[in-house]
């Protein structure tokens, strides 16, 4: 997701378990949800069925996040059953202990008090859109609301006839009820995070922006909005072939770019990303929040953190995949100028309150949307490209991406994987900058010996926090006519080290093609 610079986050949410990725008593391995939406678009009739797994077998109850709703009625394999509403929790009673799969229905009714907003968009014209991360998707179904448990989903609506219904995955029906009604059927086969499951229902203008790989690409824009707004999502197949070339195939079937009344500048649900409408046709060009959105559909979709705290593994990478749409499209500078942006907004954020990107002190959902797991997660990862080298670092995310595809993953896969291809131990890297806080500092002072022909160089690492950095470093030095290289590994607070050089240089530049994220006194 990408969130709206300068504008605060206030979401309402029920903490209703741990952070970290719960010890579940079930597997839900697919939803079936049904909505009504009357034509006054001010309320919703829905059925959920859920097809559940128990992993701690025999199961006596089927415990389920739901906030707010009311509840018509439960069966379990259609036999009725009894529950109970505690809070956020709805506990539904099994007729018998389950040791095998079987099929929970919720029957319900109301008006979300979040998560599902039936609402008039900017030009006053009514809709409904789901907006659920990070657990708000239970204010409108029952859920296992945690991105640990993923499954797949479908969609089944009836709405008012004049709008169109999109959500995740395949379109199986779109049937006129000849009543001033349509019923619109969406499937999506793969497993996705719960936070992901949505639809949008709305007057929509709906164009084919072509296809890449099998994968159609369309935008859902509203009419007043189809012109300019089309002309800013304008290198979307190029930003999916791009991605795809570096990772690895497109997750999904189909890839939809929606406006809509999401509260973020962007949300990467699978299959049908949601782009705030009051971005939409007001710039000429969304295309950094629709690269970040794009590359999310493999890095926080595809593979979903297990842990609440291991944002960065989707917004770090979402943020950084991002930017190297950029260094391929446009070139080097371009890429380097939005890196130098993503640090100094995390310098501005960060601030005299320096926390490492894994930071389990954090108790509530929206303080993990941060520059430490946005700006900082991108800068770990282009620095992690520099220690390993361009081939092995894409062949490394090539490989974490397939052997982790529509599952779920940590910090520590992704450094065993990376190590494989790195041939070296990553645990330096990994704990200096994910599990310690802060960025290096340097000082440097140099002196020229003209006998020896040698720089001798000093480096000073001056940051306040307690960590001191291990990385390589490239020292160049810049003289008439002249620039000469080398690559030292800093390690210390204060370290020297001796270069050549053919003649005595004007000055010595650290790290002169950006690869490390720190500052530099002058």
């Amino acid at each position: 997701m990408n969130a709206q610079r300068g504008v605060p986050i206030l979401l309402a949410f029920s903490l209703a378990f741990p952070l970290a990725a719960q010890n579940r008593a079930v597997d839900v391995l697919h939803y079936r949800i049904e909505l009504a939406i009357p034509q006054s678009v001010d309320a919703i009739d829905g059925s959920a069925e859920l097809t559940v797994r128990p992993v701690a077998a025999p199961l006596a109850s089927l415990v389920l996040d739901f906030a707010g709703l009311t509840v018509d009625g439960v069966t379990v394999d259609d036999a009725a059953a009894t529950f109970t509403r505690d809070g956020a929790k709805l506990s539904i009673a099994l007729p018998r202990p389950a040791s095998a799969v079987f099929r929970a229905r919720i029957r319900y009714h109301g008006k979300p008090a979040d998560g599902l907003f039936l609402q008039r968009n900017k030009y006053g014209d009514a809709g409904v859109f789901a907006d659920n991360w990070p657990n708000r998707a239970h204010f409108w179904f029952p859920a296992v609301d945690h991105p640990s448990d993923k499954a797949s989903v479908e969609f089944i609506v009836t709405a008012p006839d004049r709008f169109d219904v999109i959500a995740n995955g395949t379109r199986v029906e779109s049937t006129s009820l000849q009543n001033g009604f349509k019923r619109t059927h969406w499937s999506e086969a793969t497993p996705i995070p719960v936070h992901c499951m949505v639809f949008g229902a709305a007057e929509f203008s709906v164009l084919r922006a072509g296809a890449y790989g099998g994968t159609e690409i369309s935008y859902y824009l509203y009419p007043r909005d189809r012109d300019l707004g089309a002309r800013g999502l304008g290198r979307t197949p190029q930003m999916v072939n791009v991605f795809t070339d570096l990772i690895g195939p497109f997750p999904y079937d189909k890839l939809a770019l929606v406006e809509s009344s999401t509260r973020f500048g962007g949300m990467e649900n699978a299959t049908a990303i949601f782009l705030n409408e009051k971005r939409v046709g007001e710039k000429p060009s969304m295309e950094a929040v629709v690269a970040h959105e794009i590359a999310h559909q493999w890095f926080g979709d595809a593979l979903s953190q297990t842990d609440w705290h291991d944002l960065w593994l989707s917004e770090g990478f979402a943020t950084y995949f991002g930017t190297v749409f950029f260094e391929r499209a446009d070139g080097v500078g371009a890429f380097r100028r939005v890196m130098r942006e993503r640090f100094a907004e995390y310098l501005e954020s960060n601030g005299e309150d320096a926390r490492p990107v894994f930071d389990p002190s954090i108790v509530d959902l929206p303080s993990l949307l941060n520059k430490r797991n946005y700006n900082k997660g991108a800068w770990v990862l282009h620095m992690l490209r520099g220690v390993m080298g361009d081939a092995a670092f894409f062949d490394g995310i090539r490989d974490y991406y397939a052997a982790y595809r529509n599952g779920n993953v940590s910090t520590a896969d992704f450094r065993t994987i990376m190590e494989r291809h790195a041939g070296q131990p990553l645990d330096w890297f990994f704990r200096e900058w994910i599990f310690e806080p802060g960025h290096p500092v340097f000082s440097l002072a140099w002196t020229w010996d003209e006998k020896r022909a040698k720089v001798a160089v000093t480096i000073e690492q001056r940051q306040t926090t307690p960590t001191t950095f291990r990385m390589p470093l490239t020292l160049e030095m810049r003289g008439d006519g002249f620039r000469s290289r080398e690559i030292v590994t800093v390690g210390g607070r204060s370290e020297q080290f001796e270069l050549d050089s053919p003649q005595r240089p004007d000055e010595v530049v650290v790290d002169p093609d950006e690869m490390v994220m720190k500052e530099v006194l002058r």
